[in-house]
């Protein structure tokens, strides 16, 4: 098994036959990442129980260097997927994660302040991996999420969510993925974080996945790359890779662009001030040269399948942004207050790579062209009805090339893309507790758009694909889903979030039903 670029390796002697075969199977999984959603299995979770060891409370705070005596039982969720089949030589990716912890309440009350209302919580899970009588050791490090805590109730609910190594085999036999020891670091707003240290239950098999892996002859070994997530890297073992740890992968850029970005902010998007409301005119102020990092997914909903959107664990492109470069406030009436940016970034390709009909993989790379972005954040209305709001609003199109089925180029045409570029609107609530907290705090904002149909798919022998990809592709609700990191600013190194941090992905969302 090895970490490795979605590559796809191998070829046909008959590649006028498959061309038209591919066309169907491409659009019919283009944008749903490493293994079609039709090849996988359903997301359900694996349910384990887990023994945790909690930190003592030291003189009223939390003392990550001891721990409670006896451990406190910990229901633990994960939910993943795997391919029902996998190609030997070929990664196969796992995920995204998605990961529960369950504590006890009382455990966990004397380790936080008095009156959290939320926690951020990074966690790290050891994976088995085990194939036939070989086995790997992985490490599932880029694991994070934001939960709130309710003010009642017997338990809380950690959750995060991260990308997690692809893995390759190099030999037919069920593959199966078995969750080892867990680490919770749970960090309440301006707090100490707690280190809550997790091991499976005796005698309980936490079995999270498996896959299928039929016999045949295997392809050459891919080298180690950019695969998606985090690993521990093992190297070979016994005909078993496993993907580098994230210590080894690129952290991003270490200083800002020097130039703020210049244009017309957008402010089509946000929402009316109330009836009765009288606005002053905006005004222009200078802007604050900041820049951060956004990741996430783009959802097709016709193929209910996902791909990542500026892939953290690769070269991720960093967002310019001119913060707080215009505000609007209200003269009279019920209140009504927004700051506006202007940001820009220009997004690498994605990858995507899925089984097509369960046996011909096949790769195809998206490119995006983006326009500048406006991102506003505000609030409308008096107190106790005061509704806040965050909103990023953007123009993008999409051309799609360098297709290959089982490593066959398939002609497309260098220019395959969406008919007119269509408007992406992410909305989220960026009151205490919301998804976004400002554009310099960054968060999660999500919206649908509506993909245009597409024009210029034609391969040099005259084969138009066009109605292919509008059939499967084209259409409303499809869902956007980005988390912004926390801002830094290029005149102040040691300000937070500098040098800028990459934030993990955020959860995949359901698009809209048809």
């Amino acid at each position: 098994m090895s970490a490795d670029s979605k590559r796809t390796r191998g070829g046909t002697r008959h590649p006028v036959r498959i061309a038209s075969v591919a066309s169907a199977a491409l659009v019919a999984g283009l944008l749903s990442g490493a293994g079609s959603r039709a090849d996988e299995q359903p997301p359900a979770a694996a349910v384990l129980d887990y023994a945790c060891r909690l930190p003592a409370p030291a003189a009223g705070t939390a003392s990550p260097a001891q721990t409670s005596a006896e451990p406190v039982h910990a229901v633990v969720k994960v939910a993943t997927q795997l391919p029902e089949t996998a190609v030997t030589g070929q990664p196969i990716q796992v995920g995204p994660v998605q990961l529960e912890a369950v504590l006890p309440r009382a455990a966990l009350t004397d380790l936080l302040p008095a009156g959290t209302t939320s926690v951020e919580t990074a966690a790290t899970l050891g994976v088995h991996v085990r194939q036939n009588e070989q086995t790997a050791e992985a490490t599932w490090s880029q694991l994070a999420g934001r939960s709130d805590l309710p003010a009642e109730g017997a338990d809380l609910s950690l959750r995060v969510t991260g990308e997690v190594p692809t893995v390759t085999v190099s030999s037919p036999g069920d593959l199966e993925l078995v969750g080892g020891d867990l680490t919770l670091d749970i960090a309440p707003a301006g707090g100490t974080p707690v280190t809550v240290s997790c091991a499976p239950a005796e005698g309980d098999e936490p079995l999270l996945a498996r896959a299928h892996v039929p016999g045949g002859e295997p392809s050459d070994a891919p080298s180690a790359g950019d695969s998606p997530g985090a690993g521990a890297g093992q190297g070979e073992r016994d005909g078993i890779d496993v993907a580098p740890d994230a210590a080894d992968t690129p952290t991003g850029a270490d200083t800002c662009p020097p130039d703020m970005p210049t244009g017309e902010l957008d402010l089509s998007q946000m929402p009316p001030p109330l009836p009765g409301t009288v606005l002053r005119d905006p005004i222009t102020l200078p802007g604050q040269p900041v820049c951060a990092y956004a990741v996430g997914f783009g959802t097709v909903r016709k193929l209910d399948g996902s791909m990542v959107i500026n892939d953290p664990t690769k070269t991720p492109a960093l967002m310019n942004v001119r913060a707080n470069a215009q505000t609007i406030t209200y003269k009279s009436g019920p209140y009504y207050a927004a700051l506006n940016s202007l940001a820009e970034v220009t997004l690498p390709d994605a990858e995507s790579t899925f089984l097509g009909f369960g046996f011909a993989p096949v790769t195809a790379k998206v490119t995006f062209e983006t326009g500048k972005l406006t991102i506003s954040t505000g609030s409308i209305g008096n107190p106790p009805n005061r509704e806040p709001f965050a909103v990023a609003t953007f123009f993008q199109s999409l051309r799609i090339h360098d297709v290959k089925v089982n490593g066959t180029p398939l002609d497309v045409g260098p220019d395959c893309h969406t008919s007119k570029p269509y408007r992406a609107t992410l909305r989220a609530d960026f009151s205490e507790g919301g998804g976004y907290k400002d554009v310099l705090h960054g968060g999660v904002l999500s919206g649908e758009v509506d993909i245009p149909a597409f024009t210029g798919c034609v391969g040099k022998n005259g084969e138009n694909v066009d109605a292919l990809f509008t059939a499967s592709i084209s259409g409303p609700g499809n869902l956007v889903t980005m988390n912004q990191a926390e801002v830094c600013s290029p005149k102040g190194k040691d300000a937070p979030g500098c040098p800028p941090v990459i934030p993990p992905l955020p959860p995949i969302g359901k698009p809209s039903a048809p």
